[in-house]
């Protein structure tokens, strides 16, 4: 059993929610188990101010709770976002990416919950590449997202799984059938290629806009061209804007603004909220 210690306030569980490796554990009263992918059986926990591992390396603790990403550099960059949201580290697994794509793709438009959790942890039964590339995974259900995966799993593996440079494997993935600039993001994120990339969606962009931040998503056509710098949409494009505000730490930016939205952004909770001075959109100003 190896540990490492955390900061006052940060929370295993609240870090392993919005994160795209949680299907890759489940938990078993105050334990994480891995199902699948690298250290399978590992268990993970928080007791206090530290965090806890049986069956698994420091680095593999590091990254899977999410303190790889240090304080210090966070505070740096994004303090206020930080102080609000200091139970919030960045959990990621660089051993499992080819996991990691399914579940991202998965995501699109349908319930994480209700159904992305439910399809990986019986698809995960199987976790080595060649064995998932022989699979149908329609066997699961009837979904949209399960019928494309057939095919668009293969494409994968053959054209994206070993690149490690996050341009060229984000101009890869984005050639790949049904894999727009959001889906391309949050899998260099948690997998760790690139924590830089921010997955735009509609949390990122009503956070953003509300703190002053205003963008566009990316485009698909461009972003298959142009990498960020040179981009014609530089100037306007919200995962452009959030990389050059927040540099190495803008893919935890990004949680955050979900993290936030979703637990603060309704009439009801506006009140409560730690940026309602901040908010251009309060409702009870």
């Amino acid at each position: 059993m190896i540990y490492i210690q955390s900061w006052e306030g940060f929370s295993l569980e609240e870090t392993l929610k919005p994160s795209f490796i949680r299907p890759l554990f489940r938990r078993r009263g105050l334990k994480y188990v891995k199902i699948a992918g690298k250290g399978k059986g590992a268990k993970l926990w928080q007791n206090g101010a530290n965090v806890y591992c049986e069956d698994c390396d420091t680095l593999d603790l590091r990254h899977w709770s999410g303190l790889w990403l240090g304080k210090e550099k966070i505070v740096e960059r994004a303090g206020s976002l930080f102080y609000a949201h200091r139970d919030l580290g960045l959990a990621i697994s660089p051993s499992d990416r080819h996991l990691i794509f399914i579940a991202v793709f998965l995501s699109r438009t349908t319930s994480w919950e209700t159904n992305v959790l439910k399809w990986t942890e019986r698809i995960f039964e199987k976790d080595d590449i060649e064995e998932l590339l022989r699979l149908d995974f329609t066997k699961f259900g009837t979904s949209f997202q399960l019928r494309q995966l057939n095919r668009v799993f293969r494409q994968y593996v053959e054209n994206v799984y070993p690149l490690e440079d996050p341009w060229e494997a984000r101009k890869a993935l984005l050639r790949l059938d049904h894999v727009g600039p959001k889906t391309a993001d949050a899998y260099l994120l948690f997998t760790g290629i690139d924590p830089s990339a921010t997955p735009i969606d509609r949390h990122a962009l009503r956070m953003a806009r509300r703190l002053g931040i205003a963008g566009s998503p990316p485009r698909k056509e461009l972003c298959t061209k142009h990498s960020c710098g040179e981009c014609p949409a530089y100037n306007t494009c919200l995962r452009a804007k959030l990389g050059n505000e927040y540099g190495t730490i803008a893919g935890w930016v990004q949680t955050v603004f979900y993290h936030h939205s979703t637990t603060y952004c309704s009439r009801q909770k506006c009140r409560e909220c730690p940026f309602v001075g901040h908010c251009r959109e309060n409702w009870h100003r």
